[in-house]
């Protein structure tokens, strides 16, 4: 069998991109990770059971999107060796690691600090923007010569490779990501939540577009569950808005299992938590654009809203509460990790071959 070693920009939350390696440990049984920066207690278990390789120090783990302008040089330095092949998750780092075995990069997407600035620096300080924008020529230089050394190249959506030919000028093959119950067993939160509510499930990121998506469940009549890092700031029950925070995936699969609809209101390169849900037989909600528009089918998993407003993905909410639950779980498992990992193993033995 082949030795695969796994390679992911940092280990520190509980994002999409995290769970999909944390699927790849599982589907591949591979047993190394390097990545750049690794805290535990903040993500997800699989990687506990496995050799995590991490280049920054574990007390500044926490500080590593703090540490943007040194992540070039430290990516750089990080060395990826001692198997047949590395599958490579990026999101803007881990492609730049210093690989001394063949590596095929799955891409989530191309930076949003390099190629999707109003998604990114929409956080950051005006001395961070401006230091951003004058540096961004010489890291989108290095950032392409680095993405142009992979094996093959693979996205996890056709938005994500439009955006890999838009950015780098290089052909990729699609491969949608894994997708499994987030758990087996359903634990109710700490808090109560009304029997009828929706859930958005984001962490605190602007492209996420969070306040549209609570204000549309508020429209559509019901409250709503936030989940994510930073959304305990959103809190007001007594406007129907539940604010949870990280809930563990227990908890994430109760709230799943229970909530009338999913809603998506940013701007996803694939929308992996509609899928999530749509396995516990519960619809997605979200606007037409970007990765939903290959994760919810209209009429069957969900509904679409018209435009990107509060009244439209209000009316898309009352929809998609009509979809049969069974066709809406059916959906979901035309993407299973299995299949996942079929594709993703023959694209990767080409690679070898090849190189």
């Amino acid at each position: 069998m082949t030795d695969l070693v796994l390679a992911h920009d940092y280990l520190v939350q509980v994002g999409g991109a995290e769970r999909v390696v944390a699927d790849w440990v599982e589907g591949f049984g591979s047993k190394r990770v390097v990545t750049l920066a690794y805290r535990p207690e903040t993500t997800f278990d699989a990687f506990r059971r496995v050799d995590v390789r991490a280049s920054i120090p574990a007390g500044l783990a926490g500080q590593v999107e703090r540490m943007l302008p040194a992540l070039p040089a430290i990516a750089a330095r990080t060395t990826v060796a001692g198997g047949d092949v590395a599958l490579v998750s990026s999101s803007g780092w881990a492609h730049r690691f210093r690989f001394e075995i063949p590596h095929v990069v799955y891409v989530h997407s191309p930076a949003r600090w390099l190629y999707a600035a109003d998604d990114y620096r929409m956080r950051l300080s005006a001395v961070r923007r401006a230091g951003l924008t004058v540096s961004t020529p010489i890291l989108r230089s290095g950032d392409r010569e680095a993405m142009a050394r992979a094996a093959a190249i693979v996205a996890n959506s056709e938005v994500t490779r439009e955006r890999i030919r838009s950015a780098y000028g290089l052909e990729s093959t699609v491969v949608h990501p894994p997708v499994q119950p987030v758990s087996d067993r359903s634990t109710p939160p700490a808090r109560d939540l009304p029997d009828a509510f929706a859930v958005v499930v984001a962490r605190d990121r602007g492209y996420k577009n969070v306040p549209l998506a609570v204000d549309a469940a508020r429209e559509a009549g019901l409250a709503i569950a936030v989940v994510g890092a930073g959304s305990e700031s959103l809190d007001d029950p007594g406007a129907g808005v539940h604010g949870l925070g990280r809930v563990s995936d227990d908890e994430l699969c109760w709230v799943y299992r229970h909530a009338a609809v999913v809603v998506g209101a940013g701007r996803e390169d694939f929308g992996l938590t509609v899928l999530e849900a749509a396995l516990e037989g519960t619809p997605a909600a979200t606007v037409a654009a970007g990765g939903y528009l290959e994760t919810v089918r209209p009429g069957v998993s969900g509904a679409h809203a018209a435009s990107a407003t509060v009244a439209d993905l209000a009316e898309a909410i009352r929809v998609a509460r009509t979809a049969d639950p069974s066709d809406v779980r059916e959906w979901g498992l035309a993407f299973r990790r299995d299949a996942h990992v079929d594709r993703l193993s023959s694209l990767i033995d080409e690679a070898v071959r090849r190189a």
